[in-house]
């Protein structure tokens, strides 16, 4: 068997940012990429552990360098950095599954712990087919088009309720409850990363029943953004989109493979 973890570094236990800043400027982002290589580590393990043959790491957020990797269970493979031309690169129809670690809500969520859509500066909000989306649906979405399913997510309540929503067969841990974007009730670090072990287990054993997530095509997607300057930038960059309102774009993709965030 073979896997993906997807590894963001928000939805940790424990982290919570701070105010006016976005985490990796924060003086939380020390901890929050120790605590997120630690969830991996987890679920790693877990996976290996329940006969995994291949597990891939892919560290996501911001400029995807922040895990520990040397902390990392040494069977791992790393992907890292930017410049990928997709989400969950080099994933393909030989993967059994992805996981995502450390996810957060979508932009707007209320009492979401750093709640935002992959840029908390950019992003006001983001459709496909009509549905408002976050980087949870989205991300899970990118693997549907390969038929690999979304089986294990750790964010905080918020997260995992989203998460469900859009596919109510994958296992959740919670690893805190969100009351802002500031501020959360979590769990003890170690409690967080033996839930995720256990959780993940569950997740393999249930394999057969997990559903590859995908939104009907073309993909009618929207975004929303918070300036006028970000929209007037994201029209010349992006080929094929089109303003649908004073802030927003638009565009039909053939699929998913041809997100770009």
């Amino acid at each position: 068997m073979k896997f993906m973890i997807g590894v963001d570094c928000d939805g940790p236990a424990c982290v919570v940012g701070e105010p006016g800043h976005a985490l990796s400027n924060s003086r939380d982002m020390v901890f929050a990429r120790e605590q997120a290589t630690r969830e991996t580590d987890a679920a790693a393990k877990a996976l290996f552990d329940a006969g995994a043959d291949a597990v891939w790491v892919w560290d996501n957020h911001g400029a995807g360098a922040n895990l520990v990797f040397d902390r990392i269970d040494p069977r791992c493979e790393v992907l890292l950095g930017t410049g990928f031309k997709r989400r969950f690169p080099e994933l393909d129809e030989s993967f059994d599954g992805v996981l995502m670690i450390g996810y957060h809500a979508m932009e707007g969520t209320p009492g979401a712990v750093l709640a935002h859509t992959y840029s908390p500066d950019a992003y006001r909000a983001i459709r496909a087919n009509g549905r408002l989306v976050g980087e949870i649906a989205l991300d899970a979405s990118v693997a549907g088009e390969h038929g690999v399913p979304l089986i294990f997510l750790a964010s905080d309540d918020k997260g995992c309720a989203e998460a469900s929503t859009f596919m109510p067969w994958i296992e959740v841990v919670a690893t805190k409850r969100g009351f802002g974007r500031n501020c959360a009730h979590s769990k003890h670090p170690a409690v967080a990363e033996d839930e995720i072990y256990q959780a993940v287990r569950k997740a393999v054993v249930r394999l057969e029943e997990m559903q590859p997530f995908t939104f009907e095509h073309p993909v009618r997607m929207e975004i929303q953004f918070k300036r006028l300057l970000q929209v007037i930038k994201a029209r010349i960059r992006r080929t094929g989109w089109r303003f649908s309102g004073p802030l927003s774009l638009r565009a039909n993709l053939a699929s998913m493979l041809d997100w770009r965030c």
